[in-house]
């Protein structure tokens, strides 16, 4: 039993130990066991709100009541954990490998001479594993379910301005509805905090989120001055996103009415409270933040149009006015989003051709830093990636990218979020080269963890994590009616299949590749609707039909309608 020294909380630890054959004495604090065939330990930690009150004799009750059987405790556990785990499933070949060679070998192996087949099918189950194991009353927090030591860094919090959000980034492309679910619930319980934060420090409706909250409520409590967070305008709209992107990737329209519709009209109420009209006619954000950069010289985050704080502001619009359509939504209300979607103020290009991380031309960029915000509309945004858009704006993209992956980040998560830009913009040597990164410099512990920073410094899951989601990206990137294929596989990538990838329309999709090429795509049509299937220069468009199976080969012929 333990209660808390700085707080009233507390938690009981209670475990049953079964022994078969063998031996069992109590010896002061211990428990000693000779000749045992099988010890079976059944554990239960209880989290306590009132630490001076012990809840051990329930309990024990509750641990008593479980059969002494291990195969009767786990059989059920295991069905309900491979019926997720399996949905999606990455094969390069290494099956073989698994049980001969041994973690340090493979650690070994890749520190030296970068991935290998059986680092990336590890990884990636390690990926489903660990957020299908961290994923309960919360979404994994910046280490899960576990911890490296009792004082971790940024106190092993929720850490919204990249951390979570690529912790979670698989949630629907890699078909783990109930990891969805633990997320949804976990910001629908914060809401009145994040609608407080907005009221209290801005004066607005809508919402507030910091990047470091109160993790129970999302009351901002995390005050620095170089870090003013209570003026990051576009940290709802990010943590709002993977709803939409739910609902679209499940063709799911009810879910789309009742908990994402709502959710971004309370956002537009916050940007009718929140931006200025300029005497240019444009709409202006600030104060404002690009996390967690600040431009050159500065000694505070706060700004005025940041990048990123106009491109969410311009996706709520534009997803507003998505939702309209589908949803059938009232013409006068549309009217509105779209007034406020046109009159966005225009992006900025540098002088050294590079989208600009703040509007404003005496704010000058500062590339030497791990975050790379203002690349939103490429990734987790698709702004710059619909069609008619700006080729300028797209080559500048590209710049800026480069000016960032030049500067090489240090962190985990970072180099696993320019790598997903990359796919984006399908540049295959970026994507390559973070993952050779990924594997030399020591981020992996022996239990397929990652650090935050190399050599083993800083134990963090958002890299083993968001690892899943490079793979889908690298493999299939879907819009709505539209599918593209081996957008950003390098050329000498290990052959292989990637089975059940959730994409847009409710669709899923397996697909083979050799030598970095395509070998053939199995659409799971979720429902009825033209879809254009693209790879390289080729494309085909398809009417899909609800319940269909179709087969196609590395031309897109569709050669098989099951």
């Amino acid at each position: 039993h333990v209660q808390y020294a700085k707080d009233s909380g507390g938690y009981d630890g209670i475990a049953r130990v079964i022994v078969k054959g063998g031996q069992i004495q109590k010896n002061q604090n211990k428990l000693v066991i000779k000749d045992a065939a099988e010890v079976l330990l059944l554990v239960r930690i209880k989290p306590l709100d009132e630490g001076s009150r012990t809840e051990a004799s329930a309990i024990k009750n509750e641990l008593a009541t479980l059969p002494a059987d291990y195969e009767k405790l786990h059989r059920p556990h295991a069905l309900q954990h491979s019926n997720m785990f399996l949905r999606s499933a990455l094969d390069l070949g290494a099956a073989s490998q698994w049980k001969t060679t041994s973690t340090d070998d493979m650690l070994d192996y890749i520190h030296s001479k970068g991935i290998s087949p059986l680092f990336l099918e590890q990884i990636y189950a390690m990926g489903r594993y660990l957020l299908i194991s961290s994923s309960g009353k919360y979404p994994p927090p910046l280490q899960g379910i576990w911890g490296g030591g009792w004082n971790p860094a940024w106190l092993g919090g929720f850490v919204f301005d990249s951390n979570v959000n690529l912790a979670i980034s698989a949630i629907s492309t890699g078909d783990l509805s109930e990891c969805a679910q633990s997320y949804f619930d976990y910001v629908k319980n914060v809401l009145p905090g994040w609608r407080l934060n907005a009221k209290n420090y801005l004066g607005t409706r809508g919402f507030m989120v910091a990047h470091y909250a109160d993790p129970e409520k999302g009351y901002l409590n995390h005050y620095l001055n170089e870090y003013p967070w209570m003026y990051w305008p576009g940290g709802a709209g990010w943590n709002f996103m993977p709803f939409y992107e739910h609902a679209l990737l499940n063709g799911d329209t009810v879910f789309m009415r009742k908990e994402v519709l709502p959710l971004y009209r309370e956002m537009a109420d916050f940007y009718e409270d929140y931006l200025v009209k300029g005497s240019d006619g444009y709409f202006h954000i600030y104060p404002g933040i690009s996390p967690e950069n600040s431009t050159r010289g500065s000694h505070t985050l706060i700004s005025k149009d940041a990048t990123m704080d106009v491109a969410i502001a311009k996706e709520v619009f534009e997803h507003l006015l998505k939702m309209g359509k589908i949803l059938n939504l009232p013409k006068q209300e549309t009217d509105k989003w779209k007034s406020f979607y046109n009159k966005m103020v225009p992006y900025r290009i540098n002088q050294d051709g590079a989208l600009a991380e703040w509007v404003p031309v005496d704010s000058p960029d500062n590339y030497a830093h791990r975050h790379n915000s203002h690349l939103y509309p490429v990734f987790p945004g698709t702004e710059f990636l619909q069609p008619g858009v700006s080729p300028d704006l797209l080559k500048a993209t590209k710049v800026a990218l480069d000016k960032r992956f030049t500067y090489d980040t240090e962190s985990a998560h970072g180099l696993i979020h320019v790598a997903l830009m990359a796919c984006r913009l399908q540049d295959t040597v970026k994507v390559k080269t973070n993952l050779d990164r990924f594997a030399r410099r020591n981020y992996f512990y022996k239990g397929l963890v990652t650090s935050h920073n190399p050599e083993h410094n800083i134990f963090n899951l958002d890299g083993v994590l968001s690892f899943q989601r490079l793979m889908y990206e690298m493999m299939v990137f879907s819009q709505p009616e539209r599918i593209t294929l081996l957008p950003a596989c390098p050329a000498d990538f290990p052959d292989g299949t990637l089975k059940g990838v959730r994409i847009h329309g409710g669709h899923k999709v397996d697909i083979t590749w050799l030598r970095g090429k395509l070998g053939s795509a199995t659409i799971y049509a979720g429902k009825e609707e033209d879809c254009e299937i693209r790879y390289g220069n080729l494309s085909n468009k398809v009417s899909l039909k609800s319940g269909k199976v179709y087969s196609c080969n590395d031309q897109l012929n569709i050669v098989n309608i099951r």
